[in-house]
């Protein structure tokens, strides 16, 4: 199937249609102009002849009865230059005799029969009459090779414009094309603004009537997909809610019994239990977070500065009593940060970024937290390399590097999913800002 442009099938389909008919056109005029002109110059001889024999019949007179050995000869003398006849004539007797001829009229008599009417003698057009009372006859021939060069001069001036209105046409009927197409693109456009945060309907008003069947069938698939959409958040949202009581129940019952295990046997099989329990209130936690981050109340109205909060965030997640200083805040360069972004969803987005960096980095090795430019974040830890096909997947749900750390997968796809809806986006650097092993968060900010 011809995947092609439609804007690019449509001029060349049109434009070789109207050239097509253009040619056609010019064909038809060619030809009628073909006829009329043979008829004007048929008529423009026989007029010649007319007016030309009673003229010649009166010049010869007397010299005609005394039977001349030599033709008499006309011509026009210029005061600078001889004029070349088109038209030449001969007055001839029954019996063939030229007695009188035109200055370019050959010596000899046309071949053409003296015979009343027109006849093709090459390289002569000629017409022949009598005059009834002496019974001379007058032959005005024309040559054939003006009738083709003049018939040729009409078909250039009717070819040659032809030449330019093509593309002229063309270029015509592209702009009309875009034109009549561009609410196609615009449509095109408004769905790739689209995403999971923003399934609304299509703006139909001033979409032309041709294209409202299929914004109608977008506007249903959209209300389709938000109700699916909206089913899977309201699902793992209440799953989540609804878990967090009995696993929080459960973790508090397995510590009790592994104290109460203590010597035993049986305790690191409890310990265990306890690993797993905690795992799944964290998958509960992130699920929860998730369904906040796709409710798309992320954005707010105006930008606001956000230094405060990450020095905040920071001292939380990266204190002495959290990490033991593992956490480093780089404010050196003195840039601002200020975003359209809830405060309270920023701070999901960076404990997500610190928490992943202190859970798959290098152990020994501080996370640093930095502003390197105006309206960017980054958070950069030590580590192996991660490969570029792997960065491209880490911020699918659940998915996750090579690394045997715990983890739920759904990090750093809570952080994207937010910075887009703030008009920002979230990049993944390996190796990392300024060194040449480990990872970086990079979060920029429209702005």
């Amino acid at each position: 199937m011809n995947t092609g442009s439609i804007t690019r099938r449509l001029v060349l389909a049109l434009t070789a249609g109207a050239a097509l008919l253009w040619l056609l056109g010019a064909l038809f005029a060619i030809l009628v102009v073909r006829n009329e002109l043979q008829q004007t110059l048929d008529s423009g001889l026989r007029e010649t002849a007319e007016r030309i024999l009673p003229l010649a019949v009166d010049s010869l007179g007397d010299d005609h009865d005394g039977d001349l050995d030599q033709p008499l000869e006309y011509h026009l003398e210029l005061p600078e230059e001889r004029h070349a006849e088109f038209v030449v004539y001969q007055v001839r007797e029954p019996s063939g005799r030229v007695v009188m001829r035109s200055h370019d009229a050959p010596r000899e008599g046309f071949s053409a029969a003296l015979a009343q009417g027109f006849s093709n003698d090459a390289p002569w057009r000629i017409y022949t009459t009598q005059e009834p009372k002496t019974g001379l006859f007058i032959q005005v021939a024309e040559a054939a090779a003006r009738r083709e060069a003049a018939l040729w001069g009409s078909i250039l001036a009717m070819l040659l414009p032809l030449a330019l209105l093509v593309p002229l046409g063309a270029l015509g009927i592209h702009f009309a094309v875009r034109s009549g197409l561009a609410p196609l693109r615009e449509v095109g456009k408004e769905l790739a603004r689209r995403d999971v945060g923003n399934l609304a309907p299509l703006d139909i008003s001033r979409t032309p009537t041709e294209l409202r069947p299929m914004t109608a069938a977008i506007d249903d698939l959209l209300q389709r997909l938000r109700a699916a959409f909206e089913a899977e958040r309201t699902l793992a949202a209440n799953s989540a809610h609804e878990l967090r009581t009995p696993i929080a129940g459960s973790l508090a019952q397995t510590q009790r019994l592994v104290d109460e295990l203590s010597g035993h046997p049986a305790q690191p099989r409890a310990r265990r239990v306890e690993e797993t329990l905690h795992r799944l209130s964290a998958l509960a936690a992130k699920l929860l977070a998730l369904s906040r981050a796709e409710s798309g109340t992320a954005r707010v109205a105006a930008a606001i500065d956000l230094l405060p909060a990450l020095r905040l965030i920071v001292d939380e997640t990266g204190g002495p009593r959290a990490h033991h200083d593992q956490v480093i805040l780089d404010l050196s360069h003195g840039y601002p940060v200020s975003a359209p972004i809830d405060v309270d969803a920023f701070g999901i987005v960076m404990r997500n970024l610190i928490e992943n960096a202190l859970l798959h980095g290098k152990a020994g090795t501080p996370v640093v937290v930095a502003v390197p430019r105006p309206g960017v974040v980054e958070v950069s830890n030590g580590g192996p390399v991660v490969s570029a096909d792997k960065l491209a997947e880490l911020t699918r749900r659940f998915a996750r590097g090579d690394t045997e750390a715990a983890g739920s997968g759904l990090g750093l796809t809570i952080v994207e999913t937010i910075m887009h809806q703030v008009g920002g986006r979230l990049e993944l650097l390996s190796p990392g800002t300024d060194r040449a092993d480990g990872f970086t968060a990079r979060l920029v900010f429209a702005g």
